[in-house]
């Protein structure tokens, strides 16, 4: 999904299912690291995140401790980014119905060559989920994550800045992203999600995944975060003017994906 689009809480539901495996990483980043133009995955970038996951594992059990302090020495920071590093990052599936699962935002901006070379490198069975989020709100949670300290409504050329950044614009070219998808996986391996549907139908969400990946139902209703508020723009309206500096691009989106017949809710325009 693109940044801002509830992938945190998908990765926290989805890592209690018994088919699913994840690894001690959750943004891992070498997909985007190898098939595309950017590089993420710097031995500096490795170091910060071992030491930072590590520092926070103290409430975990003696034995799950030992085993995340020997995944981040003995494989995550070792060797350099290749496949053959990466596929080491999983331990084999136990079942031929287990998927090894991958999370990262970056990954939706990966060139249609770049899925073409994942799924000869990496695996022959790769299926890829896509959510979606109204480009306008998504825009607006993406500039208030990045200028936490400086959110100035009546500065037009701050705003302006960000709408034009690569890291706004890359994140917001959903049907770009989609096309290349859907050209390097096969259109059937690709499940397009609609953000709204984690706050009004959790449930059916999640049964949707299980459905594509086919993977048995789970229950969820136990889990703390199921109808957690995963994000407080998820409810606010972008201010007017955020709006109107941004409509270009929201139009953009929506005519695109309406052309490729992808239903999104009526007050994204």
């Amino acid at each position: 999904g693109a940044m801002k689009a509830g992938t945190t809480w998908l990765y926290s539901l989805l890592e209690t299912h018994p088919e699913l495996c994840f690894t001690p990483e959750k943004e891992i980043h070498f997909l985007s690291h190898h098939y595309s133009d950017r590089k993420p995955l710097t031995q500096e970038h490795r170091q910060h995140r071992a030491s930072t996951r590590l520092s926070r594992i103290n409430n975990l059990r003696p034995e799950r401790q030992q085993m995340m302090r020997t995944w981040y020495e003995e494989r995550y920071l070792q060797g350099a980014p290749t496949p053959t590093w990466y596929g080491n990052l999983f331990d084999k599936p136990a079942r031929a119905s287990q998927w090894n699962c991958d999370f990262s935002n970056l990954s939706a901006l990966i060139p249609s060559a770049g899925w073409s070379e994942i799924r000869r490198d990496i695996a022959d069975q790769i299926q890829a989920i896509y959510i979606l989020r109204n480009p306008c709100e998504r825009l607006w949670s993406q500039y208030k994550f990045s200028h936490q300290n400086d959110i100035n409504l009546e500065n037009n050329d701050l705003i302006k800045a960000f709408l034009g950044s690569h890291e706004a614009t890359h994140h917001s070219r959903y049907c770009q992203n989609i096309d290349a998808i859907r050209e390097g996986l096969g259109r059937d391996n690709v499940k397009i999600l609609i953000f709204d549907d984690i706050k009004t139908n959790p449930e059916g969400f999640l049964e949707s995944i299980e459905n594509f990946l086919g993977i048995k139902k789970k229950h969820y209703l136990d889990h703390k975060n199921l109808h957690k508020k995963i994000n407080h723009t998820a409810t606010n309206t972008p201010p007017e003017l955020f709006q109107t500096l941004c409509r270009e691009i929201t139009e953009h989106e929506l005519h695109g994906l309406a052309n490729r017949n992808i239903q999104v809710p009526d007050h994204w325009a």
